[in-house]
């Protein structure tokens, strides 16, 4: 860090949301390199979504990605 400047809440909140998002592209270039030996985003929340508690939790995921992401 140089010296005389501080992160603001906006700045760690903005880094989280880099590092969340880089994580899912991470995780979806393994599940491409990989020849199907890891699942991609999309078949683990597809997986999610076939079960009752599954779509639970997608729902409350979207609604805390909401509240957070668009809410002022």
């Amino acid at each position: 860090m140089v010296r005389g400047t501080t992160v603001t809440a906006r700045d760690a909140t903005l880094l989280g949301w880099w590092l969340v998002g880089g994580g899912l592209v991470a995780c979806q270039l393994v599940a491409a390199v990989s020849r199907g030996r890891f699942p991609g985003v999309g078949a683990v929340l597809r997986r999610l979504g076939t079960s009752g508690t599954g779509r639970a939790l997608l729902l409350l995921g979207w609604a805390w990605l909401g509240w957070h992401a668009f809410a002022r």
